[in-house]
């Protein structure tokens, strides 16, 4: 056969397998449901306009940015009034994550995203030192409560951004992108805690949550972002923000309950696609299980293909691999996951609330394989000599090499 024609066969071997992994891409995005891509869009899809500012021109990443830093800082510097100027820090947290946006879009190197996720940080920091100087609440001034309510639908959007860019980061910006979101969580109970009496915090989170855009299954994203805030908020602000929680779930429930089976469908669908902490994902649908009993069957379901997703999410970040439980694992109870100190999930765990507390329930063994005594000799690296591969695995050991193990066979054979 001559080159040329060599050359025209592989020519043509690359552009059919190009074809095939063009195929498969549509294939993937055609999957998804368009009814469920528009829900996601409306959820997690936050652009400038929806907080209020321009589209930036300046990334950090060009020589001039210092410019930009130069004009924020003056503005900041000749603005005297305690609450504008909290707005104003507020203002630049939004310009500067949607800058972090814009580069990650932009596939920029990780250090420059690190850079601008840094900046973004910075001017949260910025917002609470601001608000810790406001010597009034929001009940007290009209001002301050003005601002409150933007500063809530704002933080609540920032999140939804975080959550969408944390699955789009490169992995070397994976850690940094999750230390950022949690520092907003923490800076957003704060101020709340800072600028609102305590029992009007619940109604304050209740009104905001209900006016920011989405789609029909937002209810499932503010509870996302209620379960992190509840996590990293002062002790004094959870009780008011669990409430919120409560508030929220059972409207999704009877929301989910009056919903067509078609429609529930989708709203698996979404759960599946959706970014988010997968782990928390998984919180919530175990408290609707226990709410919606009627959903039963559709949330396992769910609950199911979450689990995968952290196990795969586990293995994305080379954590020790975790066995997925069985399908039928805790249907009288809740799974919750257990972490290492490193973030790592290490085991799903069934809590049971039984009349004297809590009850910790294992997963129940697997049973063994049944092995048949087929004469196959394998050396375990226990320096054991096993019948077949299948004694070998019972007795979890694994195989050296196939054939009885040499020290084994030179004592039969009376060798030294």
């Amino acid at each position: 056969m001559s080159n040329s024609i060599k050359l025209f066969l592989i020519l043509i071997t690359c552009v059919l397998g190009f074809v095939l992994i063009a195929s498969a891409q549509e294939v993937s995005l055609t999957e998804v449901s368009p009814e469920v891509i528009e829900a996601i869009n409306l959820d997690e899809d936050i652009k400038s306009e929806d907080l209020d500012i321009g589209e930036p021109r300046l990334l950090p990443d060009s020589p001039f940015y210092f410019l930009k830093n130069w004009g924020r800082n003056i503005q900041s510097f000749f603005t005297f009034n305690l609450i504008k100027k909290a707005e104003l820090k507020l203002k630049f947290a939004n310009e500067k994550l949607i800058e972090v946006k814009k580069l990650i879009e932009k596939e920029k190197e990780p250090e420059v995203i690190k850079k601008g996720l840094e900046n973004y940080q910075k001017e949260i920091e910025r917002i609470k030192i601001a608000s810790d100087k406001i010597k009034v609440k929001a009940e007290e001034s009209p001002e301050v409560s003005s601002f409150l309510d933007k500063f809530t639908k704002h933080q609540t959007l920032h999140y939804r951004i975080l959550q969408k860019l944390e699955t789009q980061v490169p992995s070397q910006v994976f850690e940094k992108i999750e230390e950022v979101r949690e520092r907003h969580l923490e800076r957003f109970g704060e101020v709340m805690l800072k600028l609102e009496e305590i029992p009007k915090i619940s109604e304050r989170l209740e009104k905001n949550l209900k006016e920011v855009k989405g789609s029909e299954f937002k209810e499932f994203k503010n509870l996302e972002i209620l379960k992190g805030l509840e996590e990293k908020a002062p002790e004094a602000a959870k009780e008011a923000i669990r409430k919120v929680q409560e508030n929220s779930l059972i409207r999704l429930k009877t929301n989910l309950e009056q919903m067509s089976s078609g429609k529930l469908d989708k709203f698996k669908e979404y759960i599946e696609k959706s970014s988010g902490v997968k782990e928390e994902q998984m919180e919530i649908l175990e408290n609707l299980r226990m709410e919606a009993p009627k959903l039963e069957e559709m949330l396992i379901q769910s609950r199911e293909r979450v689990i995968e997703q952290v196990r795969e999410k586990m293995q994305e970040r080379e954590c020790p691999e975790i066995e997925k439980p069985a399908s039928d694992f805790c249907k009288e109870g809740r799974i919750v996951v257990e972490k290492d100190d490193k973030g790592c999930v290490i085991s799903f765990k069934c809590i049971i609330l039984g009349e004297t507390g809590i009850i910790e329930k294992p997963e129940p063994e697997k049973p063994k394989p049944v092995c048949i005594a087929l004469w196959n000799p394998v050396c375990g690296k226990d320096g054991k000599t096993y019948s077949n591969a299948c004694f070998a695995k019972v007795a979890g050991v694994e195989i050296d090499y196939k054939e009885v193990c040499k020290e084994q066979l030179q004592l039969k054979k009376g060798q030294p």
